[in-house]
């Protein structure tokens, strides 16, 4: 298959006007972010480039990469809320017309995205359950229940 600069434009305009979980921005093999919620003008990502309001690569607080054995994997705990502002000033240059990174959608990118949500759903159940924790233990419901063996 061989590339289609006009085709791959319209997509990246179709992506950053549209954004769609799954959707990976890279340039030349370095990741820029991935899409991996949306909700009404908010999208969640996990990105290499920065805070929301910072596209600089030497910090990465909301998100970070890894590379082991020349793979590059994201840390699923560290994502961030952004709008299509940000998507657009990440992705498109600044002086000129054009973008600097392009958007692909693969099996792997929807994987991440899987990947991601399952995370999210077991650390909301570990917080449930810490918070119940709690809960038993404010109220001496815990104290209780010891005390109690059958």
């Amino acid at each position: 298959m061989s590339y289609d600069h006009k085709q791959q434009q319209l997509d990246n305009q179709y992506a950053m006007d549209n954004p769609r979980p799954g959707d990976y921005w890279s340039e030349m093999f370095c990741p820029y972010f991935v899409v991996v919620e949306v909700k009404g003008s908010k999208v969640r990502v996990l990105s290499c480039m920065g805070g929301p309001t910072s596209f600089n690569r030497k910090h990465e607080p909301n998100a970070r990469i890894s590379v082991d054995n020349a793979h590059w994997s994201f840390d699923y705990s560290k994502s961030m809320v952004v709008d299509r502002e940000w998507i657009a000033e990440a992705v498109r240059y600044s002086s000129i017309d054009g973008f600097v990174a392009d958007v692909s959608r693969t099996e792997r990118s929807e994987r991440i995205v899987a990947e991601w949500r399952n995370w999210v759903q077991k650390d909301l159940r570990r917080q449930i359950a810490e918070l119940e924790s709690k809960w038993e233990e404010f109220t001496g419901w815990k104290y209780l229940k010891e005390a109690v063996t059958v």
